[in-house]
């Protein structure tokens, strides 16, 4: 249903002003894709930082594959923020390559961090599509959910698989 709004909204915008635009979306939906932008860029630095660390090559994968998502919701944002009229938020830096070694950035401890910053997105993503109401936010919103539920299934089971996740003990009745 939200494709067939979606396309709908399309074109009731078409040919219309980024000011007239901002008529079909509420303040509520402006801090939603704002927050969900903010909250990828952190995330976007976090893994690129972690890439000079990592040693094994799933996990290189695995952050790849992050790495790939975030830059998709990243823009799908900025080109929300783009056709609104949206202020954008101070960018962090574009690139972060590393020639320091730190012990202490295990693959353990990165896998965890990237995990951890995978699952904050949940309630970010669901909340912001159960209060938006404009078919275009509302869909790309709920693409990124999904794709965060993807990338979520991967992290847990390379997690299981190398000894890095940490399950709740068995239950034994």
């Amino acid at each position: 249903m939200v494709d067939v709004m979606d396309k709908l909204q399309k074109i009731t915008e078409f040919g219309k002003s980024t000011r007239e635009k901002q008529r079909y979306i509420n303040v509520g939906e402006v801090f939603h894709v704002w927050d969900i932008l903010v909250v990828k860029w952190d995330a976007m630095e976090t893994a690129q930082i972690f890439e000079n660390f990592i040693n094994d090559n799933d996990l290189k994968f695995i952050n790849h594959q992050v790495v790939n998502a975030l830059q998709s919701g990243i823009n799908d944002m900025e080109n929300l923020m783009n056709d609104y009229g949206i202020p954008f938020p101070v960018r962090p830096p574009a690139g972060n390559k590393s020639t320091i070694h730190l012990e202490f950035f295990s693959d353990k401890f990165i896998f965890q961090n990237l995990h951890e910053a995978i699952q904050t997105f949940f309630p970010i993503l669901a909340t912001s599509f159960m209060q938006s109401t404009t078919p275009k936010i509302r869909k790309a919103i709920k693409n990124h959910l999904l794709l965060t539920l993807e990338l979520h299934e991967q992290i847990v089971e390379y997690g299981k698989l190398k000894g890095f996740l940490n399950e709740a003990p068995v239950y034994r009745a």
